[in-house]
């Protein structure tokens, strides 16, 4: 094929394809006229488009939708449509400087004046600068798809022009149109609302900062909730908010978010606000939950008033999923208040009483517990006192911390007994954000709760007997209907067993009483003495040695008549029982005194024993120093002797001579001005005539010293558990790991070993 073949087809091709497009430019006009005239057109259409001042804006061409669809014709037939809007484009692009300009003097005169209505005109005024511009644009929607870029153009180069301090700008602007939380304060403004939101939707800036908008709003709800919510714990609030939020809120929502999504159709706005609400909404009830999880220690202090703020956080809790941070806040609350050496023992438990009850109205099924009571239970554990304060709740019947609890009397429940009851219609899942170890276990009472911090309800039997017997010790009018009252209550828990030694206590008591009688009734028939009924003014109470806990003991010797009386009544006992014998606790009692001095009968009731032995002997002597009392006593210690002392000082019936020596004051001395001593009561706070549980459990382990002083010889520091699992190996070990701690408290008391950084050492 020659070379002439194939250039004649393309150049036909060529010129075809030039006059169409010169036809075109011609517009069916002959010559050049077609194409000048196109030429004419093209120009008078770019200088229509052409960014100007806003100040110097041209008259805008009547009805311009008609007139100028001939020129728009002609360039769309020549294709040229897409090249003039690019054209357009960056002419608009170059021109930002002017909008620029007018931004940056208006934010500058906001920041120094702070006033919101230079940022609202400013608004208003870009709004106009894009409109004015942008006239003949809708000119190019019918050739041209995408043709909304004019507007996306605009709003890049106007966020880039916007300083930091517009962002605190459109906050206050969003803040203005809200209600304020004074109820004193005027409403905003509706109409005024409706400018702002206007001028912010048409020049994008609703949108583009519609983050910065929700969060205002969900800082604003959550400031009312604290200002309206905070501390208001004796009613349920939860709903006041919502009727608040649905009433002030939402018509708030209708109007900023139907003008961020103008061009939806009405259904999609319906949905929109309803999505928005629905979502603002959770944020409120976080901020309730929120706020009464940071007031949830009070909460359970103030409980049962503060009950409906439990049901509000119940419910809040159910929407809003913050049970971790429920547990977290509480945990820490707890450490940080209350479990410390600070606190005492009565108020720990009382707290984690209602810590109880108020997590069972949070959840029934116990795994907020389970999270939160493991540290209170640990450091009750490892308290000294804590089996001590539980058991004088126990039979103590006005008690506030087991009084409050309106359950049925009923015996001790193993809490580690899992729920396998398939006929319970209420039972419900574990939570999703349960801990790994928490088993759903059938809900029991305080009591048992209580008595389930230890392994063995076992130490908690033998503190009773020690309580008791202090209880049965201390009441001086024989009316002991409270303590068999409160003793088979206690039955009704720990069972007939366990407290067979408490009956045999009571036992004691009614014998007691029912031989005191006899003794009385038998020495008024023998009239012996003066005044026959009353010759032998001692009541005793006579106890079981094998079957009461330990008593402490003292070397006092009564003397004089006091003796006599011991002497006579022992005589007596021996009549009404030949085969038992008794012996006299002179520490143990009280006694009421007439004192016949020269000038004065001094009388007081409730005298300790040693008080008044002290003063008998002021009846043979009227000096007597300290250290000679003390002999005469039968080796009572000075520092006894001294207290004793200090309280006949008190009432004016012994004063000091100084050196350790006192004088009985037949005749009252005169006080002098503001020398007046506070009398003392005659019964001194103590700790009881009881021995402890602790002590007992501690002279019990002195067998198991040798083993563990080895161990820390050999080894050095040793934890308590450590001690505790080598001392198992000894065949005779049966004591618990409380036990062992106490033991150990027992020795660092006394100077053996010591406890530092959680291990044990000996004393060096």
């Amino acid at each position: 094929m020659s070379t002439e073949q194939v250039t004649d087809p393309l150049d036909a091709t060529i010129r075809s394809i030039f006059n169409a497009h010169a036809d075109r430019l011609r517009r069916g006009l002959g010559g050049r006229a077609g194409i000048d005239g196109f030429a004419d057109g093209f120009e008078y259409v770019q200088n229509l488009l052409k960014p100007f001042h806003l100040d110097d804006r041209p008259p805008i061409v009547p009805n311009w939708n008609v007139e100028l669809q001939p020129y728009f014709r002609d360039i769309y037939l020549n294709r040229l449509v897409a090249s003039l809007y690019e054209w357009f484009l960056q002419e608009v692009r170059s021109h930002q400087y002017m909008i620029g300009d007018e931004v940056m003097a208006s934010m500058n005169e906001y920041e120094e004046s702070g006033d919101l209505e230079v940022v609202n005109k400013m608004l208003e005024r870009v709004g106009e600068w894009w409109d004015a511009w942008g006239t003949y644009v809708p000119l190019f929607n019918p050739y041209l798809e995408g043709s909304s870029g004019y507007r996306r153009t605009c709003s890049i180069h106007l966020n880039q022009t916007l300083p930091p301090s517009f962002s605190r700008a459109f906050r206050e602007l969003i803040l203005s149109t809200l209600p304020s939380s004074d109820p004193e304060a005027p409403p905003p403004d509706p109409a005024r609302s409706q400018v702002i939101f206007t001028n912010l939707a048409n020049i994008g800036l609703l949108s583009d900062h519609e983050h910065l908008m929700g969060a205002t709003l969900k800082e604003f709800t959550t400031n009312y909730v604290k200002e309206n919510c905070a501390r208001v714990w004796d009613r349920q609030v939860w709903n006041e908010m919502k009727e608040w939020f649905t009433q002030t809120i939402q018509p708030w929502i209708e109007v900023a978010y139907t003008r961020t999504w103008m061009k939806s159709d009405a259904a999609d706005s319906r949905a929109i606000v309803e999505t928005v609400s629905v979502r603002y909404l959770w944020h409120m009830g976080e901020a309730l939950a929120q706020l009464r999880i940071s007031e949830i220690f009070d909460i359970i202090v103030d409980y049962p008033d503060s009950t409906p703020a439990l049901n509000d956080l119940k419910e809040c809790l159910f929407q809003t999923g913050t049970r971790r941070d429920l547990v977290d806040s509480l945990r820490a609350s707890t450490k940080k208040r209350l479990l410390h050496p600070g606190a005492d023992t009565k108020d720990i438990l009382t707290q984690y009483v209602s810590t109880i009850r108020c997590l069972r109205v949070l959840d029934p099924l116990g795994s907020l517990l389970f999270s939160v009571a493991d540290p209170i239970r640990q450091y009750l554990r490892e308290r000294p006192d804590t089996i001590r304060t539980i058991v004088q709740h126990l039979i103590d019947p006005k008690s506030e911390l087991i009084g409050e609890d309106n359950e049925e009397i009923k015996p001790l429940q193993d809490t580690s007994v899992l729920t396998d009851d398939y006929g319970d219609f209420t039972w419900m899942p574990e939570p999703a954000d349960a801990d790994a170890a928490f088993r759903s276990t059938r809900q029991t009472d305080i009591i048992s709760t209580l008595v389930s911090i230890y392994d063995s309800k076992d130490i908690f039997v033998k503190e009773l007997q020690i309580l008791l017997g202090k209880r049965l010790l201390e009441i001086k009018d024989q009316n002991y209907d409270a303590e068999i009252r409160n003793l088979e209550i206690l039955k009704l828990r720990f069972g007939d067993v366990a407290l067979q030694v408490c009956d045999v206590m009571m036992k004691d008591i009614t014998d007691s009483r029912r031989s005191d009688t006899q003794i009385h009734n038998l020495r008024s028939a023998q009239g012996a003495g003066e005044g026959a009924p009353n010759s032998l003014p001692v009541h005793t109470t006579v106890i079981s040695r094998l079957f009461w806990p330990p008593v402490q003991r003292s070397s006092l010797v009564m003397p004089g008549q006091f003796r006599k009386m011991q002497e006579d009544y022992a005589k007596a006992f021996s009549v009404t029982k030949p085969d038992r014998k008794i012996r006299f606790m002179s520490n143990i009692g009280s006694i009421s005194l007439d004192l016949e001095l020269s000038d004065r009968t001094v009388s007081l009731t409730d005298v300790t024993p040693l008080q008044a032995a002290i003063i008998e002997l002021f009846s043979s002597k009227e000096v007597w120093s300290s250290d000679d009392i003390g002999k005469e006593l039968g080796g009572v210690d000075v520092p006894s002797v001294d207290k004793a002392l200090e309280y006949w000082m008190d009432h004016g019936v012994v004063k000091s001579l100084g050196n350790k020596e006192f004088q009985l004051l037949e005749v009252a001395e005169e006080r002098k001005q503001g020398g007046s001593r506070p009398v003392r009561k005659a019964v001194e706070e103590s700790p009881g005539h009881m021995v402890e549980a602790e002590d007992q459990e501690a002279e019990q382990m002195r067998v198991y010293w040798q083993f563990i002083q080895g161990m820390l010889t050999n080894f050095g520091t040793l934890p308590t558990d450590r001690i505790h699992n080598m001392l198992k190996f000894s065949q005779t070990y049966n004591k618990t790991r409380e036990q062992l701690a106490a033991f150990l408290e027992a020795l660092k008391r006394e100077g053996l070993v010591d406890f530092r950084d959680g291990t044990w050492r000996l004393v060096k």
